[in-house]
């Protein structure tokens, strides 16, 4: 999808309920990003689907703030990050990730607490600056990589297809301002 299409798709989506914007720019994301992705295709619609079954069973979960939950599957290993309010809600999500037909693991990277406004939009602005760094980079796939940011740490997650993309990925997150660490929770396609 060219950027030109991509942006119209964006401003559209602002412009539609929530629901149906994360569910077409989800559904646009999704496809665009299984035709860069390294993975076959069949595996990686796999690993939406099931990061797509973890976050409704959170949004499901009584008392369980999932909107401060960022999820990624790559060959069937949820990785977790973000903030939960207590380390039983942490060990919950935990659980809830384990208990899914076809998970092969789960990483967690979660943080006790809540995000502050501040660290909030400050995370949403260094995401933005990573993610845009990768998807003008020509050795790496920016689509292929998720990026979150939790207290100016950068969590790299997805699919690259060596350790040139792997290094490269690291490099550019690192040059953003405001990022104090990243953490690396990349796999490489012929590691599963």
């Amino acid at each position: 999808m060219r950027k030109k299409e991509l942006w119209l798709l964006l401003v559209m989506a602002g412009m539609l309920s929530s629901c149906v914007a994360t569910a077409l720019v989800g559904g646009a994301a999704a496809t665009v990003s299984a035709a860069k992705d390294e993975r076959p295709i069949g595996e990686h619609l796999d690993d939406i689907k099931l990061a797509t079954m973890l976050d409704t069973r959170l949004i499901a979960e009584k008392d369980m703030p999932s909107r401060w939950v960022s999820i990624e599957v790559v060959h069937g290993v949820a990785y977790l990050t973000g903030y939960l309010p207590s380390q039983h809600h942490i060990d919950r999500a935990i659980a809830i990730a384990r208990s899914i037909d076809g998970m092969r693991g789960v990483h967690s990277e979660l943080v006790v607490g809540a995000p502050k406004v501040t660290d909030y939009f400050s995370g949403s602005y260094i995401t933005a600056k990573v993610k845009a760094k990768l998807l003008q980079d020509p050795v790496v796939s920016g689509l292929t990589i998720h990026v979150t940011t939790v207290e100016g740490r950068v969590y790299l997650q997805g699919v690259v297809a060596n350790e040139i993309q792997r290094v490269r990925a690291k490099e550019l997150a690192l040059s953003v301002s405001g990022v104090t660490a990243v953490v690396d929770l990349l796999t490489m396609t012929n590691n599963h």
